[in-house]
Formats: structure tokens, C-alpha cells, sequence
């Protein structure tokens, strides 16, 4: 991983939450399908979905016993030999959450599957088999699901698995394999760092699309790390950056976007600067420009980078950030609606 791009995705240990919790009402599930172009920005009458990482039953209880509310999405990250869909999943989709899930191409012992190999597999072989398994396991899920397959394939922490075409290969050989064992449940989400959209190298974002006909939403995880790894660091406004995704988005039209992580440090210089970037996030969404976002999931651990500090980008990283994540999420512009 490098600065920049985002934290690791397996969420550290969090704080405990003391707020009392509020018995949240229920929602539908929904998949974030394509936007008729150009759409409309984010309001009460089309809002988006917020969400946050929340694995278990106990973290989603924390989230919304300090929201007061449900919270409607989940971010949820699976390896490539889980149980895509345990306890804390089916209590989610029964109690009206609606899930926003990774798999991995690393088993769960830490082991990484190359790109080229899962693009290779032949019916019958191992990782075929266990392909036509993950299938199985969506469509008795027997709800609407978001699911990205190996997120942030450009990031440093996957170059080990392969190049770009050979990320493209092995997409569109899972897509096509859970196509064809009948999956229909299913919205496929591409999602990269936001960084790779605008960097220039062979680990450009454009090197890693799979094309249009299999991916249905096109992600970004974006974080302003300002100075929690480097003392050189800026302070970065979301608006800048996700511009390279929204640019990618705008070839693209007929494809949702969203914000599959997103998060921000503390200022030490100015302990209201990070409350404030999530006010303007929210603001963000309901300017003109900004139609095809659909939703925004917000990252929720501590993340320690590199054995140095942690950067906080929680929303329990002060009492102001706390109160500007809640606000955001009860703004009537975020919301859970279907798009169609």
C-alpha cells in the first residue's frame, strides 16, 4: 500500500460505542443499477445510499446505536474461499440492510490466486469449481447484492496477483462463470483506489476495466490523508479526489458510481477541519455534475499504516467528526431508493 491510495481493507479493532441503541426501521434492500444520463444530483427526491464497513451484527449495532438509525448499507469484505453469506449477512438482508461485498483472490489463510490462473480455469478444475460455489452461495443469498470482485487490483498489495489484462481476463472469467450458473441477484462493481484514475503508469485504472458489458457500477475508495503518513501531506477535498473517477465515470454514462470507501484524518493544526471535509462531501453530492454517484461507504477503522500512527478515519476520531458523519448520513439527500 502505498500513500494515497487507501487503508487495508480488513478492519482494525474499533473503540467501543456507548450511545444507546435505537431500534432502527426497516428498509428494502436495493442494487445500485446504471443512471439514465445525465442524471440528476443527489436529493430528497433521488438520494443516495450511505453506508459504512460493518462485517459483523455487533459493528453494524455500534454504527447505528450512534446514528439513531438504521444504517442502510454494509461494506463487507470476503476472501476467495469464505462463506460469502454467514449468520451476520442473512441477519443483515432479513433485517433490511443491503450489502455491498468484495471477494478477494486470496484464500483465507493469506495465500494470494494469480489473475492469469482464475482466468484459465477450465470446468472441472479446483478454482472453476469453487467459482460455480461462490454462484450457488449468491443466488440462495435470494436478495439483491453489490459485489466487486478483487477490489483495488492496481493497488501495490495486488501486483503480485497479475498485470491489468490479466485482472481483465480473470473479471470477466468470474462474471461469466456466475452468468452462467444463473446468477441474477447480483450488481458487479469495479472498484479501484481513487489514485488509479489518475496516475499514468502500467497501474492506471483504464489498463484494468473489464468493459461495459460486465461491470455495473464503477467505484472508488478515496481517502485525504493529509499529513498521518508524511508531514509533507495535503490536506485533499473529496471533490478533488475523486475527480478522476468522475471524469472515467463521464466516458461511461450509463454506469452508476459510487465511493465503495471514503474517509479523512484529523487536522492536529485544526480539530474542526475533518468535520468540516464531511460536510462538504455531503454538499458534495448534491451539486450539478455529480448525478451518476449512487452511494458512499464510509471506512470505519483506525488504520495504522506502516507501524506508524494511526490515521483515524473512523468517524470516532473526535466528538466534531462524529456529529458531521451522523449529520451526513441523516441528511435527505442520502437515502435507500432503488435506481432503474
Amino acid at each position: 500500500m502505498r500513500p494515497l491510495d487507501v487503508p487495508c481493507a480488513r478492519s482494525p479493532r474499533r473503540r467501543r460505542r456507548r450511545a444507546a441503541l435505537a431500534l432502527p426501521a426497516l428498509v428494502a434492500a436495493t442494487v445500485l443499477t446504471a443512471s439514465a444520463s445525465p442524471a440528476a444530483a443527489a436529493s430528497p427526491d433521488r438520494p443516495m445510499m450511505f453506508g459504512a464497513v460493518a462485517s459483523t451484527q455487533a459493528a453494524v449495532e455500534e454504527h447505528e446505536a450512534v446514528l439513531g438509525s438504521q444504517l442502510n448499507g454494509l461494506r463487507v469484505y470476503k476472501s476467495w474461499d469464505s462463506t460469502l453469506f454467514g449468520p451476520a449477512q442473512t441477519w443483515a438482508r432479513d433485517s433490511g440492510h443491503t450489502l455491498f461485498m468484495s471477494v478477494r483472490a486470496s484464500r483465507e489463510d493469506g495465500t494470494d490466486l494469480r489473475f492469469a490462473d482464475i482466468a484459465a480455469a477450465q470446468p472441472g478444475s479446483p478454482l472453476y469449481v469453487q467459482l460455480q460455489q461462490q454462484a450457488r452461495q449468491i443466488k440462495a443469498f435470494g436478495a439483491p447484492v453489490n459485489i466487486a470482485f478483487n477490489h483495488e487490483p492496481e493497488a501495490a498489495a495486488s501486483w503480485a496477483k497479475g498485470s491489468g489484462p490479466e485482472f481483465v481476463a480473470a473479471w470477466r472469467k468470474v462474471i461469466g462463470v456466475w452468468r452462467a450458473e444463473g446468477v441474477t441477484n447480483a450488481k458487479y462493481v469495479w472498484a479501484m483506489t481513487a489514485y488509479g484514475f489518475v496516475r499514468k503508469d502500467e497501474h492506471r485504472a483504464a489498463l484494468y476495466y473489464p468493459g461495459d458489458d460486465v461491470v455495473d457500477v464503477i467505484a472508488a475508495d478515496g481517502y485525504n490523508w493529509a499529513r498521518c503518513v508524511s508531514p509533507q501531506g495535503r490536506w485533499r477535498e473529496l471533490s478533488t479526489i475523486i475527480e478522476g473517477q468522475r471524469q472515467f465515470g463521464l466516458g461511461h454514462p450509463d454506469k452508476g458510481l459510487m465511493l465503495y470507501e471514503f474517509g479523512s484524518a484529523e487536522d492536529a493544526a485544526d480539530p474542526g477541519h475533518k468535520a468540516q471535509w464531511l460536510r462538504n462531501a455531503t454538499a458534495l453530492f448534491q451539486q450539478p455534475g455529480y448525478g451518476q454517484y449512487r452511494a458512499a461507504l464510509s471506512w470505519e477503522g483506525r488504520s495504522f499504516t506502516g507501524g506508524g500512527p494511526s490515521c483515524g478515519f473512523d468517524y470516532l476520531s473526535s466528538p466534531a467528526a462524529t456529529r458531521a458523519w451522523v449529520d451526513m448520513a441523516h441528511d435527505p439527500s442520502m437515502g435507500a431508493v432503488t435506481f432503474g
